[in-house]
């Protein structure tokens, strides 16, 4: 009976609802994109280098500090005898890295390269492109990101400087075979790729490695004196200290979003307290406890946001149309910060289960906020109310 009383009351106020559960309506849809939008960004991101670097998982080179370039000198070690099988079968990639100067056009440059082997079917990365051919060139593959900073471009010969194990330099004729758009960064700014054979002789690291990338799960437990594994919350470190951080301003926006759709529903139960006086009194000369009446006010304020519940998929499709399908495109500029996840145009995924919790909060917020002018409805006289007298 309350239910089908409140329902009728939120008709009869015509516009005065309408405007409630559209502005409720706004809200959750801004918050729904909001939310889709970073939950898609991560998603991106962790696709992006799990697909070009980490696979579904990485052994790296106890010496190894991805923050520290003073240790690329010494980030390598000899290939265990154990994951040499895995190498043989296809399931197990070996990377070496080392430090190098390259000098493009006349100019010098600090540079990773990075070795891989000619066949992989791990990683996204066209490996073949490393193969060797009859010139006394080494081909080498290198990223947009890379290509913009260097000026280099498909064909351009340039000069590799190493330094191997044992102190001494050793340089090399490169050529770009291709320049490759590589949507994680990690994989791209300041990098070239060369073959891993010719990058361990150039290096006089013959079989020898500084990580390794996998796609089976048994070599998650395999850790020894020189590798360890590095799972994926230590590897994302940095992008969820950075989505932390998006965290705490998204949170501000929800804040001042929810505050504003609350202040409406706030004003609209306390002027229905005042102007509904003589109905408060009427109700509780029917019988009506204070606390039901305090019910039915405040279950009027949360069927707005029922309302605005049903509301927000129909007004906010085509906006969340657009974004799954056609997507975010990130602005121009953005590669090169180097952000995870910013290279690639963004195609928003909605995590049901978040935006169920958010839709939860915003509705017991709005009981709240509907429950508070009731507290009115206690010290009025149901005599002085049906005679319209104020307290």
């Amino acid at each position: 009976m309350i239910l089908r009383l409140a329902f009728r009351n939120i008709i009869n106020n015509g516009w005065r609802s309408l405007i409630n559960v559209v502005v409720i309506s706004i809200v959750l849809i801004i918050m729904v994109w909001m939310q889709a939008m970073y939950y898609s960004w991560i998603r991106l991101a962790e696709i992006q280098q799990s697909e070009w670097e980490y696979g579904e998982g990485m052994l790296r080179v106890r010496a190894y500090d991805p923050y520290d370039a003073f240790s690329f000198e010494d980030s390598y070690a000899p290939v265990p005898g154990e994951l040499k099988p895995g190498i043989e079968s296809g399931e197990v990639v070996p990377v070496l890295l080392a430090p190098a100067s390259i000098y493009p056009q006349g100019r010098m440059m600090g540079a990773i390269v990075k070795g891989m082997p000619q066949q992989q079917n791990i990683l996204s990365f066209p490996s073949h492109r490393l193969e060797s051919g009859s010139s006394d060139l080494t081909p080498v593959v290198i990223g947009q990101a890379m290509a913009k900073s260097s000026r280099l471009e498909a064909g351009d010969v340039f000069t590799i400087r190493i330094r191997d194990i044992s102190g001494a330099y050793n340089a090399i004729d490169a050529i770009v075979d291709t320049v490759l758009f590589i949507p994680a960064p990690t994989a791209d700014v300041g990098t070239v790729w060369l073959n891993l054979a010719e990058l361990q002789r150039i290096r006089g690291a013959e079989d020898m490695a500084s990580y390794f990338v996998f796609d089976d799960g048994k070599y998650r437990s395999f850790s020894n004196q020189d590798f360890r594994y590095i799972d994926r919350d230590e590897y994302f470190a940095d992008l969820y200290q950075m989505l932390a951080n998006e965290r705490f301003q998204q949170v501000l926006m929800y804040a001042l979003l929810v505050f504003l759709a609350m202040i409406a529903v706030f004003d609209t139960q306390a002027l229905a307290v005042f102007k509904r006086r003589r109905e408060i009194g009427t109700l509780a000369a029917l019988g009506f406890t204070k606390g039901r009446i305090a019910l039915l006010f405040t279950l009027e304020g949360t069927l707005y946001t029922m309302f605005a519940f049903i509301l927000t998929p129909i007004l906010g499709f085509p906006l969340f149309w657009y974004f799954a399908s056609i997507g975010f495109r990130i602005p121009k500029g953005y590669d090169d910060f180097a952000i995870q996840g910013m290279t690639d145009t963004i195609r928003f995924t909605y995590p049901m289960h978040e935006i169920a919790i958010v839709f939860l909060i915003i509705l017991a917020f709005t009981a709240i906020v509907s429950w508070l002018p009731t507290r009115r409805i206690a010290r009025l006289n149901p005599v002085d109310a049906l005679r319209g007298k104020v307290n």
